[in-house]
């Protein structure tokens, strides 16, 4: 159940995040125009809208675990073999799955069997590299936009 709540949290602070980074986003463009837009306006706009996205995934991803979650933690008739574990491991492996656990970075429902053998399920296989080109590249757009600040403030420095 602890992770219940951690879910829920990682829910709700990853789609204030992206809307947040959405409404940055535009609105330094719009502040500008489009056209009109210096470079590092232009970039930060692409670092937030980059962002927005490695959190839209991300908090995909969360939604995903936390279905898988409680779909594990159900204790109905029919839960045993875990049913996320069973779709994702198939009938061998599943069967042998005695618990999951939730891992953060990066996002997964994790399934731990009889053997010792750990394996991830619920969640979709491209959400995490996304989530880590997404976030890499919203870095490196970030960062360019501070360099071509400095820059072209000491162009106008220096003129």
């Amino acid at each position: 159940m602890n992770s219940f709540f951690l879910l829920l949290l990682l829910l709700v602070i990853g789609v204030v995040t992206a809307v947040g980074l959405c409404g940055y986003a535009f609105g330094t463009i719009a502040g500008h125009g489009v056209r009109r837009a210096s470079r590092p306006a232009r970039l930060r706009f692409l670092a937030a809208l980059t962002g927005a996205g490695a959190a839209a995934l991300y908090t995909w991803g969360a939604l995903h675990v936390l279905g898988g979650d409680i779909a594990a933690g159900d204790g109905g008739a029919g839960s045993a073999p875990i049913r996320p574990c069973l779709e994702a491991g198939g009938p061998e492996r599943g069967a042998r799955t005695l618990r999951t656990s939730v891992s953060v970075i990066p996002i997964r429902l994790v399934c731990h069997t009889s053997t010792g053998e750990r394996y991830t399920a619920a969640v979709p296989g491209y959400v995490n590299p996304a989530v880590a080109v997404l976030s890499l590249s919203g870095a490196v757009l970030a960062v360019g936009a501070g360099y071509a600040g400095e820059l072209d403030a000491r162009r106008n420095k220096a003129s």
